[in-house]
């Protein structure tokens, strides 16, 4: 087999190296200048002039390898160590052996006393091996041994203990132990100290960075954001840059290629933007680009820039052609508060995709606003389930021909800590949109049911949008609530809107058939709102029709009321031969009362006849009840 080099020593720190070069010299000066200055007596001259001469040849040849990097420091390190140590060692044990007047002893002791905390000393300054600690405490137990044979070899010659020499070993030993005990737990916090600081800067900088791109990330902008809004601050402008169609480029040609276009997205966006500005990676494939002491007019042209170039290489790349959207904002302009400039960008990007994407679009207020409270909502909807914000209130419904309740519709209500009470025809769009609608949904129906058995002789009506409606898992949500609560299946009606029922679906037909199989009730709500195919109406599994507001309006007003008249008698006639009751909703006042009982609608619902209430307060109102049914009502009083 061939002679194989042995590998290259690492290289030394360059501050340790320097040291070294230093102080080894000055140990050797300090070292000849202990020979000038010795007592010249026998043990200076027959012992301890060829000690100090060895350990002056080990240091030389220690320095010159320190010169010329042939070790690495912890070989260095260790060669030093071991040199003094072994030198002590002999020193000590030629002592026991050949000294026997003290004061040469309590001499040489004191010197040798300057030593070893200098040794145990090294371990602050040398990256210490389990090696070097092992020779550090091989040492403490030869300094222990050799002292006591020194203490004890006086009386083996049957002379006295001296106690200067005992005084002396006393502080020689005291002085090794303690040096090596403080430098050993001083190393030990330090080592612990220094493993919690790099933990805490890897998560520091695992929580500000991206590890994909080297971007910093959201913490950091919101950071920066924060410290570029100060009051004086100079003006800025923020681009939210957002690639179009990433997740097909994910999908087609996979992860690592989706990977290298962001990564060189992201370099393109860095040298497009300028030296003074600064990229951020939020998420994906969302980047902001931050351009300070920029006026509208620079702040467009350089997104028109980046728009037009940033994609260009990227796409080259991947193989794909790639191409941006860009929403922008100025700071202090269109805000001065860092979550709304991010709002606001969000917004305008919205706004170019939804204009058809490869475009940079300046936030608009007058424009964007519907977008921005939108997307408030559908961000503080998400937690509304948790932090116990969503309530239901209880409608009652009335049978006309005696005035009783005998169901109620379970209304659900948002109350927010800062945006207040926010209406359901705001939010629940929302719902649907962001898909929140599903566990919201399921909430109400269980809270519907749970609340319903308090209340025995009550239906409780529960409304369901299309999204629910046509979602696998629904049928099973309802069995659920209804097994839950032990609510029989009859008690309970859900209200689909007149487009989700009457939609051309084979889904939908489906769905109901199925729901009705279970032995709950089906209702249209707002019939008459759309265009209703009533054809599709005699298919479908049908147990009640509610009528919308604007027919029981039309009902009282001269121009309109013959058209909602006959289209009252129409959906009445239907639904009596369909099997299905008619709810007139939106009965305000006695003429509304008055007209929907003249065309003999069974049930009817409004503010006019019970508001919206708490479960407690529709107890109360069942409670207050006849036992019987009441008299025929006069003509046109309302019920309270």
């Amino acid at each position: 087999m061939g002679r194989t080099d042995p590998p290259p020593a690492a290289p030394l720190p360059e501050t340790w190296r320097l040291s070294m070069l230093v102080v080894l010299p000055v140990l050797v000066l300090f070292i000849g200048a202990l020979q000038v200055f010795s007592r010249q007596d026998t043990w200076d001259r027959t012992y301890d002039l060829p000690l100090n001469g060895v350990l002056l040849f080990l240091l030389s040849g220690i320095w010159v390898a320190t010169a010329q990097r042939w070790k690495d420091q912890t070989t260095l390190a260790l060669m030093l160590l071991l040199s003094c140590a072994a030198f002590l060692t002999v020193k000590l044990a030629l002592l026991a052996a050949v000294v026997h007047e003290p004061a040469v002893l309590v001499a040489e002791l004191i010197e040798t006393m300057v030593w070893l905390p200098t040794l145990f000393l090294w371990r602050l300054v040398a990256d210490t091996p389990r090696s070097m600690i092992n020779v550090l405490n091989a040492l403490l137990g030869s300094v222990a041994v050799l002292s006591g044979v020194i203490l004890l070899a006086p009386l083996l010659r049957g002379e006295a203990l001296q106690p200067d020499v005992m005084r002396a070993l006393l502080h020689l030993n005291l002085s090794a132990a303690v040096t090596l005990h403080l430098t050993s737990l001083f190393m030990r916090r330090h080592d612990d100290l220094g493993q919690r600081r790099g933990e805490q800067n890897a998560l520091r900088v695992l929580s500000s960075t991206d590890l994909l791109t080297g971007l910093p990330g959201r913490t950091r902008l919101r950071e920066d954001l924060g410290r570029m809004t100060q009051p004086g601050s100079a003006a800025f402008a923020l681009l939210h840059v957002d690639v179009d169609g990433f997740k097909i480029v994910n999908a087609t040609l996979g992860q690592p290629a989706g990977d290298t276009l962001l990564r060189v997205l992201a370099g393109e966006l860095e040298r497009l933007s300028g030296p003074d500005a600064q990229v951020y990676r939020l998420s994906g494939d969302e980047f902001v680009v931050l351009l300070p002491g920029v006026t509208p007019e620079q702040a467009d042209w350089a997104g028109q820039v980046i728009l037009h170039e940033a994609a260009t290489e990227p796409s080259a790349r991947v193989g794909v052609e790639t191409t941006l959207s860009i929403g922008l904002t100025l700071y202090p302009h269109d805000s001065s508060d860092p979550d709304e400039l991010l709002r606001h960008a969000d917004s305008a990007l919205f706004a170019v995709k939804r204009a058809g994407r490869r475009r940079l679009r300046r936030y608009h207020p007058e424009q964007d606003a519907l977008t921005e409270r939108s997307q408030l909502l559908a961000g503080e909807l998400g937690g509304a389930l948790h932090r116990q914000e969503l309530t239901l209130v209880f409608q009652p419904v009335y049978r006309l021909a005696d005035h009783r309740i005998v169901k109620a519709e379970a209304l659900l209500r948002w109350t927010h800590p800062t945006l207040g009470r926010v209406s359901p025809a705001e939010f629940i769009p929302v719902a649907e949109r962001s898909g929140l609608i599903t566990p919201i949904g399921t909430w109400v129906l269980n809270e519907a049911c749970r609340a319903a058995l308090a209340w025995p002789d009550l239906t409780i009506s529960v409304n369901v949008s299309a999204v629910q409606l046509l979602q696998f898992e629904f049928r099973s949500t309802v069995q659920a609530a209804l097994t839950g609560s032990g609510l029989p299946p009859a008690r309970l009606e859900l209200e689909l809107t007149e487009t989700a029922a009457l939609y051309e679906d084979a889904r939908t037909a489906r769905a109901l058939h199925e729901l009705r199989e279970m032995g709950v009730q089906i209702s249209i709500d707002d019939f008459g709102s759309g265009y209703s195919n009533l054809m599709r109406l005699r298919t479908l599994p049908i147990t009640g029709v509610k009528l919308d507001r604007s027919i029981t309006a039309d009902l009282t007003d001269p121009a309109a009321a013959q058209f909602a008249q006959a289209l009252t008698q129409a959906v009445t006639g239907i639904a009596r031969n369909l099997g299905a009751n008619v709810t007139a909703e939106g009965i305000e006042t006695p003429a509304h009362l008055n007209a929907v009982r003249a065309l003999r609608c069974q049930l009817g619902q409004g503010y006019g006849l019970a508001l919206p209430m708490g479960a407690a307060a529709l107890t109360d109102r069942l409670q207050q009840q006849p036992a019987q049914p009441a008299e025929t009502p006069q003509p046109g009083r309302l019920i309270h």
